[in-house]
């Protein structure tokens, strides 16, 4: 298809150095020109700066964070900076993800917080969003949905022409196998673009992406779906096979 799309791997607490290197000395023997979609590489912190070096090596593709801290500097033993990852030539970052909400307790101000941060820096943010099982079977998802875009939106000033990524993640899907259907995927997103048409943005550029269990055998089908730019690849990333069979699809 015709429009600009996104292939982000989110590696998660997976890959040491040098199983980071043998993987993009892998991808960079493979013929990337055949697709236009972006690739976004998200490694650990330890192997971040030393990989942000396959850029000038692998045509089409860059690097993200899986997180950053909602504060610019100060005393927080063991965070991460906005600063600290521009000076590394990082270019994303993955904010809200439903493992940080969820396992470490993030809420949607902290997140809006890092928005904010991110937004008036060089990074691009991956926000993701998405309802529990729970919420799902009480038919909250619209409610969800709003409340966690409208937070995350709500202290940006939109002065700044910037890409914005927002990956749909139903947390009842994430690393189960099982992927949301076509037709609530369909619904969902429909829902996202409403709720993003009532922002005023002004020039951003902002980009729906699908995460949660996509793999080679979903992702043509899931990526037909019109509003679909991309995804946001956890567990099939980790393999630059099954990584590449996704990233054809788009």
């Amino acid at each position: 298809m015709n429009k600009t799309s996104f292939c982000v791997a989110n590696w998660k607490m997976n890959k040491d150095f040098n199983e980071s290197i043998f993987y993009l000395e892998k991808l960079k023997k493979i013929d990337l020109s055949e697709n236009k979609s972006n690739i976004i590489i998200c490694p650990s912190y330890l192997d971040l700066h030393e990989l942000v070096k396959y850029k000038e090596k692998i045509k089409g593709i860059d690097f993200g964070a899986q997180n950053v801290f909602s504060e610019p500097k100060g005393s927080f033993t063991g965070e991460i900076s906005v600063s600290m990852l521009e000076s590394i030539g990082c270019k994303w970052v993955i904010l809200g993800h439903s493992e940080r909400r969820v396992v470490l307790g993030e809420t949607d101000l902290d997140i809006a917080k890092k928005m904010k941060l991110v937004y008036e820096s060089k990074l691009n943010p991956i926000l993701c969003i998405g309802e529990s099982l729970l919420e799902k079977e009480q038919k909250e998802t619209s409610v969800v949905l709003k409340r966690q875009i409208n937070t995350a939106f709500n202290s940006i000033d939109f002065k700044k022409n910037k890409n914005i990524l927002i990956a749909y993640e139903p947390v009842w899907a994430i690393g189960t196998g099982v992927a949301a259907s076509v037709a609530d995927i369909t619904n969902n997103i429909k829902i996202i673009k409403n709720i993003i048409n009532n922002i005023d943005t002004k020039d951003c550029n902002i980009y729906l992406l699908y995460g949660g269990s996509v793999d080679g055998n979903n992702a043509s089908n899931i990526f037909s779906i019109n509003e679909v730019d991309g995804f946001l690849i956890g567990t099939a990333s980790l393999s630059i096979e099954s990584f590449y069979k996704i990233y054809r699809q788009i």
